[in-house]
């Protein structure tokens, strides 16, 4: 059994925008980042170290497991202070800096580390003078960055995070053009299977893909790697292992889970059709609704209006009723003041008249 060692991850993940990997995020782009730091840490064994573009710190912490010491720069301040509460560790220390103007004395670590970081900024060169400053003698410099011939294909869209990508020739010229030996190796993350000797050999390795449902390809060495690793030094660096990441080997796995999201999808699918019809019947019982609170609005509104008709008509009786009281009480008092008066001249004047016809005098 091999050596057994903590896998570092950030408990409080940044949320992942495509700059910078973060554990908020799995899959390719994180078993490629995984690998190369991985790489890297059979390296640097009782070192000094400093990783440039240190992001959220796991790789850091992955190489403070067997450095002596490492200092992370990473440009974002809020990147660097979630690092620090993320990763602390007694030999680790997590610093906000330029990538062209490191922090960092003369001649300080025996090993810079940085992955997809120089393809980030223009000045590259003054990126490099950086590194070969803060390098010991013989240090040496641990670097990646993504094949611009292989990564981005004419026609294929732009990494909006990239300014000035490097072809593999240009990459390595640029690397020799600043240290005296450079080693490569080429990165591709694949599913497939490993076929290694128990020896080691000098021999390249053969290489087998399947291209399509109907051909394979038998080539010598990693076709169309995307991704270019390598170890730059004054001393030349001794030959680089052939290195697997193994993120599992249950691929079987990926058909059962397929699966299982078929059934779930096709369920799913069934809930919602049945969603929908009773959505639908919901709309059609809500329409008839609004149809009847329309009509009984409508009813309700016609029987105000009739209301309104009768209660007018009843004022209109009430006030007409009043007039001929008013005109029946003056009337009345009419008929009595002309009945006072008949009474008067009945009591008075009739005596008289009777006397009068019948010859007497007054």
């Amino acid at each position: 059994m091999g050596e057994i060692f903590r896998r570092e991850a950030a408990e409080r993940p940044e949320p992942f925008t495509g700059e910078r990997l973060t554990t908020a995020i799995g899959g390719q782009v994180q078993i490629e980042h995984y690998h190369r730091y991985l790489f890297a840490r059979s390296l640097v064994s009782g070192r000094d170290v400093l990783d440039v573009a240190s992001g959220e710190g796991y790789g850091s912490a992955l190489l403070a497991q067997v450095a002596r010491s490492v200092v992370g720069v990473e440009f974002s301040g809020p990147t660097v202070r979630g690092a620090i509460d993320n990763f602390p560790r007694s030999n680790l220390r997590f610093l906000q800096a330029d990538a062209r103007a490191l922090p960092l004395a003369d001649h300080s670590v025996d090993a810079v580390v940085s992955f997809e970081t120089i393809e980030h900024f223009d000045g590259q060169e003054r990126f490099l003078h950086e590194v070969r400053r803060v390098l010991r003698p013989e240090g040496m410099f641990i670097v990646s960055t993504p094949d611009r011939d292989v990564y981005s294909p004419a026609g294929s869209a732009a990494n909006p995070f990239h300014v000035h990508e490097l072809s593999r020739l240009e990459f390595v010229a640029l690397l020799r053009g600043t240290f005296g030996h450079v080693r490569l190796a080429q990165q591709r993350v694949m599913i497939g299977s490993a076929l290694l000797g128990e020896t080691g050999s000098a021999a390249p390795p053969l290489v087998f893909e399947r291209r399509g449902q109907t051909h394979f390809e038998a080539c010598i060495g990693l076709p169309r790697a995307p991704y270019v690793v390598a170890v730059a030094s004054d001393r030349e660096p001794p030959p680089l292992p052939p290195s697997l990441y193994v993120d599992r080997g249950d691929i079987e796995t990926d058909h059962a889970r397929a699966q299982d999201l078929a059934g779930r999808l096709e369920r799913a699918q069934a809930e919602h059709a049945q969603t929908q019809a009773q959505h639908a019947q919901a709309q059609a019982e809500l329409s008839q609704l609004r149809a009847e609170l329309i009509g009984a609005a409508d009813s309700i509104q016609t029987t105000a209006r009739r209301a309104d008709l009768a209660e007018q008509a009843h004022r209109e009786a009430e006030d007409r009723c009043e007039a001929l009281r008013r005109v029946y009480e003056g009337e009345r008092r009419q008929f009595d003041q002309v009945q006072g008066s008949l009474r008067t001249f009945m009591r008075g004047y009739l005596p008289r008249l009777r006397r009068h016809l019948r010859g007497q005098r007054p």
